[in-house]
């Protein structure tokens, strides 16, 4: 009699043992199915047009282009709205227009950039399909062309020679700032205003400039020579259509 009772004492306890293990195994499962909601990301493309010019009073804007492939990360997870980190690459074009004494010039160069940036999103409306997002970030350039002129005019009697020389160099790589304004509409489309202004230099040519020398010759073949140079960063005003590529 005893030798069973104890028989059955140990038979449930081993049926209480692979209860338990079973129901901590279904709890385990269901603690990893339990995921992090994940964060917003957009993906989108833009292109358009700029006007483009040196620092300086001497130059003036020539029309260009742009084309960027953009990536946005949210940093609070499943939300549309708020703080975002984002980054561009795409073709570019920085140059500029210059005239003096009749000389007329326009250089503009193709250049590879990346612009790193942060943003806020803020949804407007009560169904807040569309949305504002300013932004502020960095960019650099590299630059793909080589343009340069060099023209001279000719001395007449008491008239000066004019000799203008400039251009932009080939690997030359120059960044700065950027900043503006994305207008989203629909969540979907995109209308970018963007300013862009130079600040350095990484290369050893300058970006942009002209060198100006006046010579001017009297009747008494006294001779002047004057000498200027016009050196300035690039600056960009850009407008462009965008998509979001990703739901």
């Amino acid at each position: 009699m005893r030798s069973k009772v104890i028989v059955l004492f140990l038979s449930m306890c081993m049926v209480g043992l692979v209860a338990n293990a079973q129901i901590l195994t279904s709890t385990s499962k269901l603690v990893t199915k339990v995921k992090k909601p994940p964060f917003k990301k957009t993906f989108y493309v833009a292109a358009g047009g700029s006007l483009n010019t040196a620092t300086n009073k001497y130059y003036s804007f020539n029309p260009g282009y742009e084309l960027a492939l953009g990536y946005e990360y949210n940093l609070k997870r499943n939300r549309e709205f708020g703080s975002q980190l984002g980054v561009e690459l795409g073709l570019t074009s920085q140059g500029w227009k210059y005239e003096q004494l009749g000389i007329k010039h326009d250089v503009l160069s193709g250049a590879l950039f990346i612009s790193p940036y942060y943003s806020c999103r803020v949804g407007l409306g009560s169904t807040k399909k569309s949305a504002l997002e300013p932004f502020v970030g960095a960019f650099a350039c590299l630059l793909l062309d080589t343009r340069h002129f060099n023209e001279s005019t000719q001395s007449v009697g008491y008239q000066p020679s004019v000799y203008l020389y400039g251009g932009v160099g080939k690997d030359d790589l120059n960044g700065g700032i950027t900043t503006g304004l994305r207008y989203w509409l629909s969540n979907r489309f995109s209308l970018d205003f963007i300013y862009r202004q130079g600040l350095f230099d990484f290369a050893n040519n300058y970006l942009s400039g002209t060198r100006y020398s006046y010579n001017e010759t009297s009747k008494q073949w006294n001779s002047h020579h004057f000498e200027e140079h016009h050196n300035g960063f690039s600056s960009s005003i850009i407008l462009r259509l965008g998509v979001k590529l990703n739901k």
